[in-house]
């Protein structure tokens, strides 16, 4: 008997269904899908954005920014480095700084909100009796540096909280007896994170409330109420390095009863060389753990771990694309489509993860025509900016064949070194970045670029602060320092890192990935409140937090903060030891004792204090 095979209607739907999503996915993962992927419009560096809301000219005129003076002696160079540093984080903190030399200094102290002592030779000071009366009448002093040892200075010293004075001694690292840095009470460090501390023996008396003090128990920061005043005291020499500028900050939020000021709020993750091409081969670290080659390890593990600790704690990355690792200066500049794909791949998947795609170079070559800087690096110097023109015109021509319609904004030099040079043949050759990213911290070498997070030369520039899968000390201190005194989480990797045994610390991956989860999730556990960004976005945030006006005015039970130019939104550190009251058109937030993270919703706010 013969049985025929017949296909049901309900089989035709089923193929027809399979055939049709088949066909979706092949154009979703086409190439013609890919011009149609997320990209936002760059901004120049003018624009305020279209939410910009000005305060009128009648209500300026009422108001006054609080006025913060530093006394420095310019014959002492690391006095005027102190008085720099001091004054760069006051500005971040929308303060009106005067500076004032030992032959400046000012008859009356009465105008100022604070006054900070950036040298240690205090008997120099003129008029020190007046500044003693200053701070008995309610101002408040912050000696930022060890105090000299100076018989002349016994009754100052008694006032200071000190009541005997030893040696100077190099103080061996330091603990934490407080939150002067946000969510670090009880951080220890040890010396040889923080280097070198020249700080004096000293014994304190019980008025004083210590701060901060040396892991064998020398006090380093203290204050101690001087009549309807307060006087505070660094002890060490610390303070005029970039990476401490959390305590600065800190300290000078605890000297006051109320202290306000307004953050950066942002969390930037970079990964350099990426897309880039991928080695061929096998490394033996890699293999052992994983079977796998180096282009499998990145597509099947290395990737799928990125994504993941994005999800989990919230980080968009900005990727910055290199073409290739070869070390040629001199056009013809050519691109093989040998890696295509890989770029395809992950540009494709780092867009949808909301992240961003800029650029490196066209190899990992610096933009520099100074040949020393070049071989410092065992790099190449470029002969002129035409070369380094056509080298980068390549690399967009590149990324335009894939993402057709993406806007390239970001830029981060190849090795963090870019010259003047340089900086010209990027102007000429991709006008749509104004972001260009490097160093916030020096690493030694004086042909870094190093910047500060600010608008000059025709650039935003967004630095990083940190680097590295590694969880160590001295990254988390650069980096709590960091969120402390601007708000900022800014870090970056490498994706080869992996595969260089010194990069790595001889480290496998599983430990690396290890740690560098645990990095990103205790930033996202002690401060949540950072907002999530790419390069591009940081570079609006950062226009518009540079251009508002801030005015605090401190009242009995209330503070008000009036913003000229408020961008639409603005964020705010405050400290104080009293309970929030009633809130106008902001919020708080409570993110460690007696500190408070605040978002204003309008230009003027006003936040409640309850005894």
């Amino acid at each position: 008997m013969d049985t025929k095979f017949r296909l049901g209607g309900t089989i035709y739907l089923v193929i027809a269904f399979v055939f049709i999503i088949g066909l979706l996915l092949g154009v979703i993962n086409s190439n013609y899908m890919l011009k149609f992927l997320p990209n936002e419009t760059g901004f120049g560096l003018d624009d305020n954005g279209s939410n910009i809301t000005r305060l009128s000219e009648e209500t300026l005129k009422t108001l006054e920014k609080e006025k913060y003076l530093i006394i420095y002696n310019e014959n002492n160079p690391y006095s005027v480095n102190l008085k720099d540093n001091i004054n760069q984080t006051l500005e971040y903190m929308k303060k009106e700084v005067v500076i004032a030399s030992l032959s400046e200094i000012p008859a009356s102290f009465n105008d100022f909100h604070n006054v900070i002592v950036a040298l240690e030779e205090v008997s120099q000071i003129s008029n020190l009796s007046t500044l003693e009366t200053y701070t008995a009448e309610g101002g408040r002093v912050f000696f930022a540096i060890r105090p000299e040892i100076n018989d002349s200075l016994q009754n100052l010293y008694r006032k200071l909280g000190i009541y005997e004075v030893g040696e100077f001694i190099t103080s061996n690292g330091m603990k934490l007896t407080s939150n002067v840095l946000i969510k670090q009470n009880q951080l220890v460090m040890e010396r040889a994170e923080i280097g070198d501390n020249s700080s004096l023996s000293v014994g304190i008396d019980n008025r004083s409330t210590v701060y901060m003090e040396s892991i064998d128990e020398v006090p380093l920061l203290w204050d101690i109420p001087y009549e309807n005043g307060k006087f505070m005291v660094f002890n060490g020499s610390l303070l005029g390095s970039k990476e401490n500028r959390g305590l600065i900050t800190g300290a000078i939020s605890i000297l006051n009863e109320n202290f306000i000021y307004p953050i950066m709020n942002m969390k930037l993750a970079y990964i350099d060389d990426f897309p880039a091409p991928i080695p061929e081969g096998k490394n033996e670290n890699i293999f052992e753990e994983y079977r796998r080659d180096i282009p499998s390890f990145y597509q099947d593990i290395w990737w799928p771990d990125m994504l993941k600790t994005s999800a989990k704690y919230d980080v968009k990355y900005t990727g910055v694309v290199i073409q290739n690792y070869g070390d040629k200066v001199t056009p013809p500049f050519e691109v093989t489509n040998q890696d295509r794909n890989t770029f395809v791949q992950f540009g494709r998947e780092l867009l949808k993860m909301g992240g961003e795609i800029g650029v490196h170079g066209y190899n990992h070559q610096s933009l520099t025509v100074n040949q020393e800087a070049a071989m410092d690096l065992g790099y190449n110097a470029w002969k002129n900016q035409a070369d380094m023109e056509l080298s980068l015109i390549k690399t967009v021509n590149f990324v335009k064949g894939i993402f057709s319609n993406y806007d390239l904004t970001t830029y981060v030099p190849p090795s963090n070194r870019i010259d003047e040079v340089g900086e010209a043949a990027l102007k000429q050759a991709i006008p749509s970045v104004n972001v260009l990213s490097s160093l916030y911290l020096p690493d030694g070498s004086p042909y870094t670029t190093v910047h500060e997070f600010d608008i000059s030369d025709g650039f935003i520039h967004i630095p990083r602060i940190t680097a590295g899968y590694e969880y160590s000390d001295k990254t988390k201190w650069a980096l709590v320092n960091g969120v402390t005194s601007i708000g900022v989480f800014s870090h970056f990797i490498h994706p080869d890192d992996i595969l260089d045994e010194e990069r790595s610390s001889g480290k496998k991956w599983s430990v690396l990935e290890e740690e560098y989860d645990h990095l990103l999730r205790n930033t996202y556990k002690d401060y949540p409140w950072l907002k999530s960004m790419t390069a591009r976005d940081a570079g609006q945030q950062l226009t518009n937090y540079l251009n508002a006006d801030v005015y605090i005015k401190e009242e009995s039970n209330r503070i008000v903060v009036s913003i000229d130019k408020f961008p639409g939104e603005m964020s705010f550190i405050l400290r104080t030891k009293k309970n929030i009251g009633k809130l106008k058109d902001c919020t708080v937030q409570k993110v460690d004792e007696d500190v408070y993270y605040v978002e204003a919703k309008k230009a003027t706010i006003e936040l409640g204090l309850v005894d």
